[in-house]
C-alpha cells in the first residue's frame, strides 16, 4: 500500500495540524491543560508520520500498535479539549469547537477508513455517512442557500447546501468535511449524493453513489489541485 501518498494519512496530518493550532491559540471558555494537550498532539504527529511512511498493507496497519495508540491518544485528547458540560459560547468558539470535533473524528475514524482497502481514493480521506434530511429552511441573507438538519439516527448535523430540490425525508450522503460558517450558521458536512435508499442511513455510503464534486473538494482541502 502506497501509504506515503494515501489521502487518509494526508488528511490525518492536516487534522493534527488543525488541532495543534487550535490548542496553541486556545481562548475557549473552559480550562485546558495546554502542556498536556500539546504533548499528546506532538505524539499524534509522530504516530501519523510513522503510519504514513510505513508502506504496510491495510491488514498489517489495522493490527499495528501505532494505529491502536493513535486511536487511544485521540480519545484521551478528546477528554482534555472538549467541554465537560454545557458552556456559554460566542460564535467564534462554536466554530472552533466544531473544528476540534471534526479533527478528532478524522483521527479516531482512521481505523475504519483503512478498512476500505489499499486503493487510494480522495473520498476515503473522510467519513461519508447516510443521513436522513429532517428539516430544510432558507438561509437568511442569501438567495440560494438552505439550512438543513440531517440525522444518522444517533447524530444530528447542521448542513448548509445550495441543492434547491432537497426535501425532508430524503436520504443523502453527508461528507464530514472541515466545518464552514455561512452567514452565522456553521455547516458540519456537505451533501455528496442524489437521494439514496433508506438502508444506508447511519452507514458508510459506497463510493459508487458519491458525486465527483466531493473528490475535488477534498483535493482542494489538501492542496493537491
Amino acid at each position: 500500500m502506497d501509504t506515503g501518498n494515501d489521502y487518509r494519512f494526508i488528511m490525518a496530518e492536516y487534522a493534527v495540524s488543525r488541532l495543534k493550532q487550535r490548542v496553541r491559540q486556545w481562548g475557549m471558555p473552559w480550562p485546558l491543560n495546554k502542556s498536556k494537550a500539546l504533548e499528546i498532539i506532538e505524539s499524534l504527529e509522530r504516530d501519523v508520520k510513522k503510519l504514513r511512511y510505513s508502506y504496510l498493507p491495510p491488514e498489517l496497519l489495522l493490527e499495528s500498535e501505532t494505529l491502536k495508540e493513535l486511536t487511544s491518544k485521540s480519545k484521551e485528547l478528546a477528554t482534555l479539549v472538549l467541554p465537560k458540560q454545557q458552556v456559554k459560547m460566542e460564535q467564534k468558539h462554536r466554530l472552533a469547537l466544531s473544528e476540534i470535533k471534526w479533527a478528532l473524528s478524522i483521527l479516531i475514524g482512521l481505523h475504519n477508513r483503512i478498512k476500505l482497502g489499499a486503493a487510494n481514493h480522495p473520498v476515503y480521506a473522510v467519513d461519508v455517512v447516510g443521513v436522513e434530511v429532517t428539516r430544510v429552511t432558507p438561509l437568511e441573507g442569501t438567495d440560494n442557500l438552505k439550512v438543513t438538519r440531517a440525522s444518522t439516527g444517533s447524530i444530528v448535523f447542521t448542513i448548509v447546501t445550495n441543492i434547491q430540490d432537497i426535501k425532508p425525508g430524503e436520504v443523502r450522503a453527508a461528507a464530514l468535511l472541515p466545518p464552514v460558517e455561512f452567514h452565522g450558521v456553521i455547516s458540519e458536512a456537505m451533501y455528496s449524493s442524489d437521494p439514496l435508499p433508506r438502508e444506508l442511513i447511519g452507514k458508510r455510503v459506497p463510493r459508487k453513489y458519491l458525486s465527483g464534486e466531493l473528490s475535488g473538494k477534498i483535493l482542494s482541502i489538501l492542496g493537491k489541485r
